[in-house]
């Protein structure tokens, strides 16, 4: 009930509201989301990497990244072919910076799981982005346009302190980054934070 007082005369004026069962779940989610997300903010003030949010801004070279123009097919072809050279790459990168690419990432003792039964490792490269699941992203967030698909080939680094962090991102300055994404220093709305960086390779567009 909400409860409104009316001073010009003194009365209460009493408003029922009554919520039905799906909506009382969704607030309940909202509720939930909203207590997670203060809890991951509390957390990250102690273990942000404030040197580097100082240091790197989030950036893009161009307005809007799009892929090269063609079909999904050759699209994919392409990222297919570029894979071992983005893996190479990230692999120089991430002993570079004091870390074993296979070794399992924890935090706290615990391992970081990428879905319920498989772990990070210090570096994970994704398999490719299925061609379904291409037109899915496509048609539903770029009205179809292919070529707006920059995460066909990805990536994650994950890093135990900030200094790595600042070795992987110096690291990456010597590649051809496009747009880097701080999302250190500007998280989520669920108070998700990381680097989201997009590195060029044969005219490819990556994520790391």
């Amino acid at each position: 009930a909400i409860t409104n007082d009316e001073r010009d005369d003194n009365k209460n004026t009493t408003i029922e509201v009554k919520l039905n069962s799906e909506t009382k779940a969704n607030l309940e989610n909202l509720q939930g989301l909203t207590r997670s997300r203060n809890a991951m903010l509390a957390n990250a003030k102690e273990v942000l990497p404030k040197k580097y949010m100082n240091k790197y801004d989030s950036f893009s070279l161009r307005g809007t990244l799009y892929q090269p123009k063609g079909n999904l097919d050759t699209l994919h072809s392409r990222c297919e072919a570029i894979l071992p050279s983005f893996r190479k790459m990230l692999t120089r990168i991430t002993k570079a910076a004091g870390l074993d690419p296979e070794k399992v990432a924890t935090w706290q003792g615990k391992d970081i799981m990428l879905t319920s039964k498989v772990p990070y490792t210090s570096l994970t490269v994704a398999p490719l982005k299925t061609k379904a699941r291409c037109v899915e992203k496509a048609e539903n967030e770029y009205d179809g346009d292919v070529t707006r698909l920059i995460d066909i080939v990805r990536a994650s680094i994950v890093v135990a302190d900030e200094d790595q962090l600042l070795c992987v991102a110096k690291e990456l300055q010597n590649e051809k980054v496009v747009r880097l994404k701080n999302r250190f220093k500007e998280p989520i709305f669920t108070g998700y934070s990381d680097a989201l960086y997009n590195v060029e390779i044969e005219e490819i567009i990556c994520e790391v």
